[in-house]
């Protein structure tokens, strides 16, 4: 299946920042902002353009295990009498767990230990207790633009931002950032470029800054991937933590019952996992509401299909994942949402992956109810069936599919394994 990773990762961006914005109040187009920090700076020292590339896409992904800390910590507190993590530690489990999380991704060059030691100081003093000459210089840079983002507005152009980064990073020669590093920064680095860093430039600039590779990937290329993503969206509440993963599943069991094609079940199997990658932006306080939702917050949650439609949209060449996804709401009678589409409009892979969605979310435990079994969900998904609200010859294959007790429907702790 052929990808353009870095183009998946700047739509999937806005959902990461959503998330950062609502959890440790970064301003929004943080992702891109650092991306394009990030590739100014490393073109600057003379990074290779396959570098460079790398580098955007862990610009996109350093704070990848924050929703993943984030449970964590709510766990501690609501065990431990003494509170939360420290600052310190917050950090180092999120450089630790989203190195992890990236360790089996598809990029082009040897990126080992720079989500990991993206917070380490010059001296010595960040979480991992690091120096900069054992610290990648991807995980320096993308250092630098992180805190340049989380103290500065990168997006007001004009001299007198400009004049106070300047002083910032020479201030911190040698404690935060390395005196190399300083040095190429100041040289480089003119009001000029903060023009690049605005809401209205940023995507034709990073459109532009670095080579695009519509690369070959493998099908479990892309299952780590997806299931990286499953990770982050899942983990934005403890309600749902397995269940854009358990979609994902779902969806690759039925695709290959239907026996799709090798490249359309891999994109199937992704579309599973991104489905609700909109829930990342719908505030916390809805996500992990232990009750039922009352209408307003009903009609707040709903969006998330539309939020995951204007994300997904932005990719090039993957329509059909596009569809797939943001269609799982959508019923054959019309009653669905958001864009109220009937039998008539819903394809076979359209009708299929809402009832993925559907058999995910009744047979795992949520706040308001545990899991149902598989025999009690088909039994309610029947009831829709004569409703008119789904497809029967979908309904009574998974029936077939999902009941066959040798299929091991859980879904592995350890979310990548290499190829």
């Amino acid at each position: 299946m052929k990808i353009d990773l870095n183009e998946i990762l700047y739509a999937v961006s806005a959902g990461l920042d959503a998330v950062e914005h609502e959890l440790i109040g970064i301003r929004k187009g943080h992702c891109k902002r650092i991306a394009a920090m990030s590739i100014m700076l490393g073109k600057a020292i003379g990074l290779s353009p396959d570098d460079l590339v790398d580098l955007a896409a862990f610009s996109i992904l350093h704070d990848n295990a924050l929703t993943q800390v984030n449970q964590e910590e709510i766990g501690l507190r609501k065990y431990n009498a003494a509170g939360g993590y420290s600052v310190r530690d917050f950090n180092f489990r999120r450089c630790v767990i989203g190195e992890q999380n990236t360790k089996y991704m598809p990029f082009r060059t040897n990126n080992r230990d720079v989500i990991l030691l993206h917070h380490e100081n010059a001296d010595g003093s960040g979480p991992q207790g690091r120096t900069y000459d054992r610290t990648p210089i991807k995980a320096q840079i993308i250092h630098l633009s992180d805190c340049l983002d989380n103290n500065f507005d990168l997006t007001a152009v004009n001299r007198d931002n400009y004049g106070a980064i300047i002083y910032y990073v020479k201030s911190n020669s040698g404690s935060m950032f390395s005196k190399e590093i300083v040095d190429c920064f100041t040289k480089f680095f003119k009001v000029k470029h903060l023009n690049n860093l605005t809401f209205t430039n940023i995507d034709n600039f990073l459109s532009k800054a670095t080579k695009h590779f519509n690369d070959e990937y493998t099908p479990q290329e892309v299952y780590n991937l997806a299931t990286l993503l499953a990770m982050i969206i899942d983990f934005k509440s403890h309600y749902t933590c397995k269940h854009s993963s358990g979609v994902a599943v779902n969806c690759k069991k039925m695709a290959e019952f239907y026996k799709f094609p090798p490249e359309k079940l891999t994109k199937f199997y992704l579309a599973g996992a991104l489905h609700d990658v909109g829930k990342l932006m719908i505030p916390n306080e809805i996500l992990q509401k232990p009750g039922k939702l009352d209408d307003r917050e009903y009609e707040i949650m709903k969006q998330h299909v539309v939020y995951t439609y204007e994300i997904l949209k932005n990719i090039k060449g993957m329509n059909d994942i596009l569809i797939w996804a943001a269609h799982h709401h959508e019923k054959l009678d019309g009653s669905g949402y958001p864009f109220g589409l009937t039998k008539d409009d819903l394809s076979m892979e359209e009708r299929l992956m809402t009832c993925c969605d559907i058999y995910q979310a009744l047979t795992e435990e949520r706040a308001y109810k545990a899991g149902f079994s598989h025999e009690k969900a088909i039994e309610i998904m029947r009831g829709m069936v004569i409703e008119g609200k789904i497809d029967n010859s979908i309904l009574l294959n998974m029936d077939h599919v999902f009941a066959n007790k040798e299929w091991d429907r859980s879904i592995p702790t350890s979310i990548l394994t290499s190829s």
